[in-house]
């Protein structure tokens, strides 16, 4: 699975925000940076593409597999039967899969989950799901419901996206990717008419209530009612976030866009400023990429980091640390890797800082006290500490 093939992009331009980078930042430590060390927790899973919690106070963690399934690990063991089982549901070939869920925020009174997938059609899918109560480890496909499709082109098995994560007002958000090949041909992250190549924002939690359908358009979304574009779009011109989080402390989206042939980038898109546009295709990075899709009239917003090939090849975009067991080394830096270097890095004002190393990251998640876990693509589950 390559996160994001690539081929050719780019970006420049001002920040969206006048000064927007130039608040306290995640940006790492002022003093020397920490060092990062992982510890296996579990192996031989199934690809896994994403480990998360249902910040529940249960402390169990859930592994999601690319083939199906999601897995519980709770009392230092994975359990052998799945939480859910989506195998006969899922299309696998190239980066498609089972890849992503989030949980209702208030999941010990509200049991309900989204996972996001590429189906059997093809296409990117929201769907939502209920256990019968919080505690158990168990739920029902029985209780599907189909929440969103996001077309797909049939030719590519790349760029679907596909990382859901709540955010302020319990509003939930979606990647998608550019729909795939390379170069974004049909200009798909740049077309207001398109949901590829997006981040969406989707009321969900009191929707049926709220407007009789699985999800509402939530208001302040910038296309919603008169202007021109799909309501469901928060921000555009991304190529391939597979990893994007929300900051639970500011409501930032930190967003790691897979680049095509030179860039890797980190985004940050302040909480509340919407219809951002990330720059893809006219830009890769901080470097353009295809002229004729430049706009004198837009702004793009700058990526707050970017590096070469000399780095690394796959961004795995991370989390700001919230935690408190390692606060001393990492309170409110940016934590990422790259999944073809396995460089473990902080962001701060001079760039990024190797911290750490671990091969094919697909994703990092937190626990139920904002700990860091990460998940390889060769089936390893691994706690994060610092020094």
């Amino acid at each position: 699975m390559t996160l994001g093939s690539r081929r050719t992009g780019r970006r420049l331009l001002a920040p969206l925000v006048a000064g927007a980078l130039s608040v306290p930042l995640a940006a790492g430590p002022a003093h020397a940076a920490p060092t990062v060390a992982f510890t296996a927790r579990a192996g031989g899973l199934s690809q896994p593409t994403q480990v998360t919690s249902a910040r529940d106070g249960r402390a169990r963690m859930f592994v999601v597999e690319k083939t199906g399934l999601v897995r519980i690990f709770a009392g230092g063991k994975m359990l052998a039967r799945p939480f859910l089982n989506l195998r006969s549901r899922v299309r696998t070939d190239g980066e498609g899969g089972l890849l992503s869920i989030a949980f209702h925020p208030q999941y010990r009174s509200h049991p309900v989950l989204w996972a996001a997938y590429t189906s059997t059609s093809g296409v990117l899918r929201v769907a939502r799901f209920r256990a019968r109560t919080a505690t158990a480890n168990r739920v029902p496909l029985s209780s599907y419901r189909r929440v969103l499709d996001v077309p797909h082109p049939a030719a590519f098995t790349n760029h679907w996206g596909g990382q859901l994560a709540f955010g302020p007002g319990g509003l939930l958000f979606l990647s998608t990717g550019d729909g795939g090949s390379g170069g974004d041909p049909p200009n798909n992250a740049q077309n207001k008419q398109s949901l590829e190549g997006k981040i969406l924002r989707l009321k969900v939690l009191g929707a049926h209530r709220a407007c009789g359908h699985a999800y509402c358009v939530p208001a302040g979304n910038p296309f919603r009612g008169a202007t021109p574009g799909r309501g469901e779009i928060w921000a555009l011109g991304l190529r391939n976030a597979w990893r994007f989080s929300v900051d639970q402390t500011t409501g930032d989206l930190w967003v790691g866009d897979v680049g095509q042939d030179r860039y890797e980038e980190i985004d940050r898109v302040p909480a509340g400023v919407a219809g951002a546009n990330l720059g893809w295709s006219c830009r890769e990075g901080p470097a353009e990429y295809n002229a004729s899709r430049c706009s004198a009239t837009t702004t793009y917003l700058e990526p707050v980091w970017t590096y070469g090939r000399d780095y690394g090849s796959t961004v795995t975009g991370g989390f700001v640390y919230r935690g408190s067991r390692y606060a001393g080394e990492l309170a409110g830096a940016y934590l990422g890797a790259d999944f073809g270097s396995g460089r473990v890095f902080v962001g701060g004002a001079g760039g990024l800082d190797t911290v750490g190393h671990l091969d094919a990251i697909t994703s990092f998640g937190e626990d139920d006290g904002h700990e860091l876990w990460a998940v390889t693509y060769d089936g390893g589950l691994y706690e994060l500490s610092a020094s």
